[in-house]
């Protein structure tokens, strides 16, 4: 069950609802897709198969540090962990920065979200996030992503 917490945390992680702190992204498209993929993994959203269509073939994240995951692996555990019925109840999202370097874009946010499976709910977790995201062609394609929990100290 960790293991799936593990795959649904660095999967929101990548993903943020309406709330922005005092970062907006200024273009519509990849707005758009942020929020396409922020929403997939929410109670009532689309699931896994939005990941698979907005993430870039050569995708690939790190998580906490230690785990590195290609597009294919990350697809599959996010698949199994939606189709065991795990879903984002909450999430709280503070956008730390926005930076746009060509056809780049890097986003880092802080997130704080909470879990529900087939048997209740879950324990949440919080953590921070970088995305990059490329646009082929006009069509904004996650890239890459690195997310580290909060220690509870902090």
């Amino acid at each position: 069950m960790r293991g799936l917490i593990l795959v649904v945390a660095s999967v929101s992680f990548i993903l943020w609802g309406s709330a922005f702190a005092a970062t907006e992204i200024s273009d519509p498209k990849l707005r758009q897709a942020v929020d396409e993929l922020s929403a997939s993994t929410m109670v009532g959203g689309e699931g896994w198969k939005t990941y698979d269509r907005l993430l870039h073939s050569e995708y690939s994240r790190w998580a906490m540090g230690e785990i590195y995951e290609g597009r294919t692996k990350f697809v599959r555990s996010l698949e199994e962990w939606w189709n065991y019925g795990m879903r984002v109840a909450e999430r709280n999202i503070e956008v730390v920065a926005v930076d746009r370097v060509g056809e780049l874009a890097i986003i880092r946010f802080k997130t704080t979200e909470t879990f529900v499976g087939p048997d209740g709910p879950i324990a949440g977790f919080t953590g921070y996030v970088s995305n990059i995201w490329i646009n082929e062609d006009g069509d904004w394609l996650l890239l890459f992503a690195e997310i580290s929990s909060k220690m509870a100290a902090d």
